[in-house]
């Protein structure tokens, strides 16, 4: 399935050279999967509640809450169809945050596991948030990527 949906994907990015309209077609669903990593951003920021009992949950607050800012923003940028290398910018900004973010959840978790703080309750709801999460992030990347190469080609074609 992952290769249908990408081969339809550079169809379509392909195809908006061609036509304006796939081109428009290609932010729309770049705008809903920015809508997408927003909402799971904001999701993440509630599950953190789980951790409350760690060394770690301060700086955990921090992070979520800054995930949740930039993911806010590249949704803005993404929105307004706003510049490519800036909303690539961004998503390399909301990508960083969020393997940080990662890596403190799994520290946590790890230290958790050989007594110290606490956990409350099951958190596998959050990692595979997170998994969904990374995924429509590295999505959001590859698109934009490739509607900046499509864009390049028509500029230096219609130049």
């Amino acid at each position: 399935m992952a290769i249908f949906a990408k081969t339809a994907a550079v169809i379509t990015l392909a195809c908006s050279a061609l036509s304006g309209t796939a081109f428009a077609d290609t932010y729309h669903h770049i705008d809903q999967l920015a809508v997408t990593v927003e909402r799971q951003a904001r999701m993440l920021e509630r599950e953190v509640s789980h951790y409350r009992h760690t060394p770690e949950y301060g700086h955990l607050i921090a992070d979520t809450k800054r995930l949740s800012r930039l993911a806010e923003h590249m949704h803005e940028v993404a929105h307004n169809h706003g510049c490519l290398a800036h909303l690539e910018a961004d998503l390399r900004q909301l990508d960083s945050a969020f393997h940080h973010l990662e890596r403190t959840l799994e520290h946590i978790e790890e230290d958790s596991f050989h007594g110290h703080g606490h956990i409350h309750g099951s958190t596998l709801h959050v990692r595979r948030l997170m998994h969904s999460m990374e995924v429509n992030i590295h999505h959001l990347q590859d698109d934009v990527r490739s509607l900046n190469r499509v864009q390049h080609h028509d500029e230096h074609f219609n130049s």
